[in-house]
């Protein structure tokens, strides 16, 4: 039994050699196995893109007309006890646009993950305005009774955006979902008005009137803030790939004003 087993083997290791010596080079070794298309790809590298998206943008213009109010009725028993830079003169308010930009990145591939950075710019044209007033009667230490109303106006048009963001994925295949955070940095153009309009008596019969507006405007307003998001890239061919993504962004102050982004967009770009 022993001697048929070993003679087996030999025969097998025979036909194995005789099989490997009939085989193209190419199988046999002596040539470098090239990948096929469809056995995967490659993410890694440089890689640069244009892209498209709806903009839904939310404003909160509770603050807007904080600091105007202050400086108005700085050093007054008005401003000291009954406060009415604080009071929320405006709400909030939404608006939708669209936008367009381009994006460059770099990203390193291990096995199926795929880490990158990427520099991200957008031109929108995000505008939201809100109006309203407010008013209060208080009697205050010095024996009057105060009557205070506040009229306020404020707008905002957000002119582009970027952000720099941290990029994690999964390739599988021709797709590559991934998800990303990062920073944020917006430019605004900012109008902030606010009218105080105050009258007042006492038991002596004393009475007073004031009345004073306050505008301020500012062009290319700055703020900072944060992105995060989840999108998916697919492979067209080795270098184009198209592009689905969601991002949202939050601000964090265009002079007073607090705003937020959400963004759907599509794009397309090379790999190098």
């Amino acid at each position: 039994m022993r001697r048929l087993l070993m003679c087996g083997v030999a025969i097998i290791a025979m036909a194995v050699e005789a099989s490997a010596a009939d085989m193209p080079d190419f199988l046999r070794g002596s040539t470098p196995v090239v990948s096929m298309p469809g056995a995967g790809t490659r993410w890694d590298g440089l890689y640069v893109g244009g892209q498209v998206g709806l903009v839904y943008s939310g404003t909160d213009f509770g603050n807007s007309t904080r600091s105007l109010v202050a400086f108005m009725l700085r050093n007054t028993t008005i401003e000291n006890e009954m406060r009415p830079s604080d009071w929320t003169t405006l709400g909030k308010a939404d608006t939708t646009s669209s936008s367009y930009g381009a994006f460059i990145g770099y990203q390193a591939q291990w096995e199926g993950a795929v880490v990158g950075v990427e520099a991200n710019y957008n031109r929108t044209n995000v505008s939201t305005s809100a109006t309203d007033s407010i008013g209060r009667t208080m009697t205050t230490s010095d024996g009057f009774v105060n009557s205070v109303r506040i009229d306020g106006t404020s707008a905002i048009h957000i002119t582009d955006y970027g952000t720099l963001r941290v990029r994690g994925g999964w390739a599988t295949g021709n797709l590559m979902p991934y998800g990303f955070v990062g920073v944020a940095i917006g430019r605004a153009d900012v109008t902030r008005t606010a009218q105080v309009t105050a009258t007042g008596f006492n038991g002596t019969g004393l009475t007073y009137a004031f009345n004073q507006t306050l505008t301020e405007a500012k062009a290319g307003d700055f703020a900072y803030g944060f992105a995060a998001g989840l999108g998916i890239d697919m492979c067209i061919t080795q270098n184009l790939f198209v592009r689905g993504e969601y991002e949202y962004v939050q601000f964090g102050e265009f002079n007073d004003l607090k705003t937020h982004i959400h963004t759907v967009r599509a794009a397309a770009g090379f790999k190098f």
